[in-house]
């Protein structure tokens, strides 16, 4: 008639997501779980779900000549933001985030396919650097002595959360897996969060990945690159906000356990992209996109920097909350 109505088309990565049958299957799982949640209403909350729109097989997606594609009803009036503007952007992230959380608390993550495998695994991205640094194809690692020994001391962190699921004190969860500010749609008219998108990376996990990954990047006092040391650390006021949303949105999803370790898992994540970027370096920039040489080892010092940073304000990050 004459409703307008718009879709958002997308063409998959299959270069990161090589198995995108899987990808799929994961993200019509969680989209399933989560309409259910929402029993024929548009929002649950005060959120709304992804809407994917099925090809005219009923599938979930489509494979042409030109790659594989989806198809989602777009979200009208919505925007996304890159940095935080004032700290209740931060607020409305972490509670959407944690909403999420909450809302596939009750959903089995056996049912859903490790598409990117230990994606979340600390202890297999201490490995990657362990080899890089025994190989040192490119003659690197004299270069960055300081950068290396900090990732050796630091080696026992890597499988805390390993053992503590192994034992059962945490849960394996279902996970977002990619928590960054600008996976958030905002709602124009009242600057709340609307929609949590991009789900590509929901994989089993331990949920204070997410946590941790929304604080490394949301909470940054720099650019992931930055050359000036001096600019980087952890806004505690961010912090502070990421904290408060994100048990909001949980609603008692989290145990008593998990919220101990939340300012851990800010300080573990963070390790462990650094880990990722200082092993790249290393190995001679193979899988992150530089733009100058020694690229990767600004990024892993900025990393580095903001745990250093953290292991300083730990007395300031713990959380009382529950």
């Amino acid at each position: 008639g004459s409703e307008q109505r718009r879709y958002l088309h997308q063409r998959m990565n299959d270069k990161v997501f090589q198995d995108i049958p899987a990808v799929m299957h994961n993200i019509e799982t969680v989209s399933r779980h989560l309409w259910r949640k929402m029993d024929g209403k548009r929002t649950l909350d005060g959120f709304q779900v992804l809407d994917l729109v099925s090809t005219r097989e009923d599938r979930g997606y489509l494979v042409s000549d030109s790659g594989q594609w989806r198809t989602y009803s777009f979200i009208e009036n919505t925007s996304s933001r890159d940095q935080c503007s004032r700290p209740e952007q931060a607020f409305e992230a972490a509670r959407a985030f944690g909403w999420f959380t909450s809302q596939l608390a009750d959903l089995d993550a056996g049912h859903l396919r490790e598409t990117l495998p230990k994606f979340f695994s600390t202890p297999h991205r201490l490995q990657q650097f362990e080899d890089a640094l025994a190989e040192d194809p490119r003659n690197r690692a004299k270069g960055c002595i300081g950068e290396i020994r900090f990732a050796q001391t630091r080696r026992d962190m890597a499988f805390v959360i390993d053992r503590m699921i192994t034992s059962g004190e945490i849960p394996v969860r279902t996970v977002h897996g990619d928590t960054k500010l600008n996976n958030v749609l905002f709602c124009n008219d009242t600057g709340r969060a609307l929609c949590i998108v991009d789900l590509d990376t929901c994989m089993p996990g331990y949920s204070l990945y997410d946590f941790g990954d929304l604080v490394r990047f949301t909470a940054a006092t720099s650019a992931e690159d930055e050359q000036d040391q001096s600019k980087v650390g952890t806004d505690l006021t961010l912090y502070r906000q990421l904290v408060n949303g994100y048990l909001e949105g949980t609603r008692g999803a989290l145990s008593d356990a998990e919220i101990d370790l939340m300012p851990f898992a800010a300080r573990l994540v963070t390790y462990t992209i650094g880990l990722r970027f200082l092993a790249d370096h290393l190995a001679g920039d193979v899988y992150f996109k530089v733009h100058r040489p020694g690229h990767n080892l600004d990024r892993a010092r900025v990393q580095f920097r903001m745990v250093e940073k953290m292991e300083q304000q730990a007395d300031e990050m713990v959380v009382t909350a529950r």
